[in-house]
């Protein structure tokens, strides 16, 4: 009986043990989630890391030159018509939009991108000397028109508004989820100790498998995603945006294998000092 009461003892630890290590999993999952997905820093941040401004501007100008050039509008003079401050500053406000359903986004650089594509054709016409009438005045504002719909096209993606919104409607939900699963690890951890009859060095030794676990298991499916190499798969015509996703979510990826080795490398100190404490208990 006494054998058997001991096993009952061991297999509770264990199992006390085992929740405990999928609410820390939970926890970190979504602690992972609060400080990626659903912030909006975190995806300028991005933006800026994958030179997304620049990549986009020269797009974005490059498809301006290309609209021109039925126009007799020659290569190489709308080339840089439209700066990398515009496209930062209404992408910015265009991921803020995203993240807080009460703004509404619209261009704020509309006038200026219309002003500068009619300058820079303007020049180039006094430049070649080319007579100015009605009708080039009105081509001009056409051209100008074009550039600034091209410009909107690139800048405003429904898609990534949407994603944000439904996103931002579970931000609350993920917090409160992420306090319910911390609260029971806590509670799990206060019963784990009290069945271990008050030794704090077996109570961190059951710690660092629960940390060592549960860091483990936060590695492996994302390690093996980016090792795969899906992430490179993605069909994304536009190059400013795919490299814009991929590392997105490759940072998002990383993120949680950083955030399971930080719990691994928990789990082992707890096991350091587990053995540490047990030895000074017992040559006391």
């Amino acid at each position: 009986m006494k054998n058997y009461g001991r096993l009952m003892k061991v297999i509770s630890r264990f199992f006390i043990a085992f929740l405990s290590s999928v609410f820390l999993f939970a926890f970190l999952i979504l602690l992972t989630l609060r400080l990626t997905l659903f912030s909006e820093n975190y995806i300028a941040k991005q933006a800026a890391k994958a030179d997304y401004y620049s990549e986009l501007t020269e797009e974005i100008n490059r498809q301006v030159e290309n609209s021109a050039l039925g126009s007799n509008i020659p290569e190489g003079v709308l080339n840089q018509s439209i700066k990398k401050e515009l496209v930062k500053t209404d992408v910015n406000a265009y991921f803020k939009a995203m993240y807080n359903t009460g703004t509404k986004y619209s261009i704020s650089n509309e006038k200026e991108i219309h002003d500068a594509v009619s300058k820079a054709i303007t020049d180039y016409m006094k430049e070649k000397n080319i007579q100015t009438t009605s009708e080039s005045e009105l081509a001009v504002t056409k051209l100008s028109d074009n550039a600034v719909k091209i410009y909107k096209g690139y800048i405003e993606l429904p898609f990534l508004v949407s994603y944000g919104r439904k996103v931002m409607n579970y931000k609350s939900k993920l917090v409160i989820f992420m306090v319910v699963c911390g609260v029971l690890w806590a509670l799990l951890s206060f019963s784990l100790y009290s069945s271990l009859r008050g030794y704090f060095h077996r109570l961190l030794r059951y710690w660092s498998y629960i940390w060592v676990g549960s860091g483990l298991m936060m590695v492996v499916v994302p390690a093996i995603i980016l090792m795969q190499g899906f992430l490179k798969k993605l069909g994304i015509q536009s190059k400013a945006m795919y490299d814009f996703i991929q590392t997105y979510l490759s940072s998002f990826l990383w993120l949680f294998i950083i955030i399971g080795m930080i719990s691994i490398v928990a789990g082992i100190i707890c096991g350091i000092f587990s053995e540490v404490k047990r030895k000074q208990l017992f040559s006391a």
